[in-house]
């Protein structure tokens, strides 16, 4: 009997009694004689509590099913347990696989950046080579012109000179020639002849002031193609130096957590005569704080900007005491 069995058989015995003493009861107390009879003294049933040992097969059943259950628990415990440490390994494996794409991707991007800037600035250099070899090719020719121009000019100058030289030798050897003749009309001759001599010499001399005056003008007129010149060539240097400084700053940039791209940032700079960096701020978000501060910390990283120490004080107050740039790290 297992012990199921064991632990219905003292109750069911216990109601058994109980009901034999309340029947017995009952027909004592509704017979007869009862109301003659003095009551029987009351009986006092003491209950017995019995107890019935487990066999050894039950134990045995018991225990193996216990070490079963237990077995069981046991496996299921480490079947979860793996289950976690496979998912717990697997999102490891997960993030970083994640992690080495994302610094593949952004070395990648930075490496075609740095590939594209150099791109672009050797083409700029070229154009700019070009350029410059293009307009001291148009300033030689233009000074080649000058001076033949004034080649020109003092030859008609000294051949002018020469004729009127000529003319006045001349005027001269004729009016010798004519003092020793004979003429009656002398003095009418000689008035004539010195109011000749007056308007030759007067248009001689207009001449020479027309050709002065033309020879100052031109000479205006290349001083001022010069300073055009100049200029241009200034701010080309102006603008070279700003693209320096701005690949240096893209260079120096390292990238925001989670940079979406497309963003741009507007920055004011404020530089000493030396170089050096005396203050940036945002003077136009991105709208993105990471990526603004970002700018801000990779203009402060490649400072001093050596570069503008080549200019004048007019052209460094000009361009460079205060200017702004634009900041997109694709461009």
């Amino acid at each position: 009997m297992d012990r199921r069995g064991e632990n219905l058989v003292r109750p069911l015995l216990l109601a058994i009694c109980l009901h034999i003493v309340l029947i017995s009861t009952f027909f004592i107390a509704v017979s007869p004689e009862a109301k003659t009879i003095t009551p029987p003294p009351v009986v006092v049933i003491h209950a017995t509590e019995l107890t019935f040992a487990p066999s050894a097969a039950a134990e045995a059943r018991a225990r193996k099913r216990a070490a079963e259950e237990e077995q069981k628990r046991r496996e299921a415990e480490e079947k979860r347990r793996q289950q976690v440490a496979k998912k717990k390994a697997e999102a490891e494996a997960k993030k970083k696989a994640e992690a080495e794409a994302k610094k593949k991707a952004e070395a990648e991007a930075k490496k075609k950046a740095e590939a594209e800037a150099k791109r672009k600035l050797e083409t700029k250099k070229k154009a700019e080579a070009e350029a410059k070899k293009k307009a001291e090719a148009e300033a030689k020719r233009k000074l080649e012109a000058k001076r033949k121009a004034e080649a020109k000019q003092a030859a008609a100058i000294a051949e002018a000179e020469a004729k009127r030289k000529a003319d006045e030798a001349a005027r001269a050897e004729a009016l010798k020639e004519k003092v020793k003749a004979p003429d009656p009309d002398k003095k009418e001759v000689l008035a004539k002849e010195r109011q000749d001599k007056e308007k030759t010499l007067e248009k001689a001399f207009e001449q020479a002031e027309a050709e002065a005056r033309a020879l100052d003008e031109l000479k205006k007129k290349e001083e001022a193609e010069l300073a055009v010149l100049n200029a241009l060539a200034s701010e080309r240097a102006a603008a070279n130096v700003l693209d320096a400084m701005t690949t240096r700053i893209t260079r120096a940039w390292r990238r925001p957590v989670a940079f979406a791209g497309g963003l741009e940032v507007y920055l004011r700079m404020a530089l000493a005569s030396n170089g050096e960096l005396v203050d940036v701020r945002v003077v136009k978000s991105s709208g993105d704080v990471l990526f603004d501060r970002s700018a801000l910390t990779a203009v402060k990283r490649a400072a001093p900007f050596d570069e503008v120490k080549k200019f004048d004080a007019a052209t460094f107050e000009e361009k460079f005491r205060s200017l702004t740039v634009k900041f997109r790290p694709e461009d």
